[in-house]
């Protein structure tokens, strides 16, 4: 209990208090443990539980929450990117490492100098063997896993035990055996309402990352966060812009759901189907396809991205020679031939964490907030400042060509900036998903349709989709499904790790509801 007292010392949101269950299971592990015979188990178990421990610590030090068992489930799939976004703040979480290893170092040491008077019980093993038997027997019981996923308790140590035992009991095993619960969805109906492969038209689709739509000023923040925008808007007549809701709380979830229109997260045979997979619509209808990712070639192969035309990735290795997004964006752009039929999606990088390292090569423009609220908001605003001034560079660029062309623009999901103590993304709360979304056109007289975007008021992502598509030459229309609720996944992309559903009705403020 001395790591979490002390880390309850430093973040007092995650300090003990007195619950006398989860207290009491903390302590017959405990118990268990003083009482077995083998002390190399002992200390085997201690030093994975003090690693356990470490990984809970750092989640609840970087994003405010404790680790969720599909959080854990994604250290496996984002090892990459974790990595990547501990540079910026590892010297943060040094003092968990020492607050965590030299107490079960100690006790360690003074189990193998057998230093310790103990009573041992010969059988203790199998009473260890029961003790996470019952965690495991609790994942699998009717909605158990839903009720372990958000046990958020005040003792970090349980929430490790709960949260590791639905992991290595439940959802690790459904994967090995592929023996997710099938649910069964009406098919879309797809019509195509545009054939004519000859019309030349430019559809660019912009999804940005970690996009937190309150930091911007376009919306109303009060720091000047997107001055170039604003801009453009005051000359644009088209220019379209309001607060939408994001896909799910991760990238690698997300992506997919808007890429293939997947309203309802269990549907996730939609991903697997991909008969309304927006690229291979387009490719049927005559569209050129090109494909920007920003982030790396590891999360454009996650997506599943198979048709395209023509591919750019960002390479991180080549960073400085291009001076980052903006200086391989421009390259890229400058590439691309407007003329025909062009289908353009372009995936974004910044503004993930760690923020500033999407800006430093260029800190005397951009790092404008200091000092002001909080060192993670200040570098997050500033990212953003750096975010408006790419969108401007792709809203200038588009706007210069001489034919038919829309432009969209939303975000994977929302970053938490300390609402209610949570930080980063992947919570099901709403200041993660909020997002933004704007569009414009230009060379277009389809006043119908834009009057049809104008009339979008906090639309979800399968709105957005569905609107991408429409100008692609496709209505699709979805059997089943209120499309006035958006349904926003967690970190499962089978829908398993909770689902936050917005439901909205016009006039009035919308009903959040987190369900299972």
């Amino acid at each position: 209990m001395l790591p979490e007292f002390v880390f309850g010392i430093i973040n007092p949101r995650f300090a003990l208090c007195w619950n006398t269950d989860r207290l009491g299971v903390v302590l017959i592990l405990s118990v268990i443990l003083a009482t077995m015979r083998n002390v190399k188990v002992i200390i085997v178990f201690l030093c994975l539980f003090a690693l356990l421990q470490i990984t809970q610590f750092c989640n609840m030090n970087y994003f405010g929450t404790y680790l969720t068992p599909y959080a854990i489930e994604f250290i496996f799939l984002e090892t990459a990117d974790i990595v990547r976004e501990s540079k910026a703040v590892w010297k943060n979480n040094l003092y968990i490492f020492a607050i965590t290893l030299i107490p079960y170092g100690v006790l360690c040491y003074l189990y193998y100098k057998r230093l310790l008077q103990r009573v041992t019980f010969k059988y203790a093993w199998i009473v260890l063997v029961l003790f996470w038997g019952y965690f495991f027997y609790n994942a699998n019981r009717p909605n158990k896993l839903f009720q372990m996923l958000f046990k958020n308790t005040c003792y970090a140590s349980y929430n490790t035990i709960n949260a590791y035992g639905a992991f290595f009991g439940k959802l690790l095993p459904d994967y090995l055996r592929d023996s997710y619960e099938k649910d069964h969805f009406p098919e879309y109906k797809i019509t195509k309402i545009e054939d004519n492969t000859e019309k030349s038209v430019n559809i660019i689709f912009v999804v940005g990352e970690s996009i937190n739509v309150n930091q911007m000023s376009l919306f109303g923040y009060e720091r000047d966060t997107t001055p170039r925008m604003i801009e453009y808007a005051s000359s644009d007549k088209n220019f379209i812009h309001t607060k939408a809701w994001g896909a799910a709380v991760n990238t690698l979830i997300s992506l997919p759901m808007i890429y293939n229109i997947q309203v309802n997260p269990k549907n996730y045979k939609k991903l697997i189907k991909q008969d309304t997979n927006m690229f291979k619509l387009a490719k049927e209808n005559g569209f050129k396809i090109t494909y920007i990712e920003l982030q790396n070639e590891s999360v454009f192969r996650k997506t599943s991205v198979s048709t395209y035309d023509d591919l750019y990735i960002y390479q991180e290795s080549e960073r400085k020679k291009v001076n980052g997004e903006r200086g391989f964006l421009a390259q890229v752009l400058n590439k691309l031939d407007m003329s025909g039929r062009n289908f353009i999606v372009i995936h974004k990088r910044n503004v993930h964490s760690p923020y500033e390292e999407n800006y430093d090569l260029e800190k005397e423009e951009f790092e404008n907030f200091s000092n002001g609220k909080h060192p993670r908001i200040d570098a997050y605003d500033n990212a953003i400042l750096y975010e408006d001034t790419l969108i401007r560079s792709i809203l200038d660029f588009v706007s210069s060509t001489k034919q038919e062309t829309y432009f969209y623009y939303t975000s994977d999901h929302g970053e938490s900036m300390g609402e209610e103590g949570l930080w980063g993304h992947g919570h099901l709360h709403q200041s993660d998903l909020e997002v933004p979304f704007v569009f414009t056109m230009f060379n277009s007289n389809d006043r119908a349709y834009w009057e049809k975007m104008k009339k979008m008021e906090n639309p979800c992502a399968h709105d957005i989709g569905l609107a991408v598509v429409e100008k692609l030459g496709y209505l699709i229309e979805i059997p089943g499904s209120d499309l006035s609720i958006c349904r926003i996944n967690g970190r499962n992309s089978m829908g398993k790790a909770g689902v936050f559903n917005v439901i909205k009705e016009k006039g009035k403020p919308p009903v959040f509801k987190k369900v299972m």
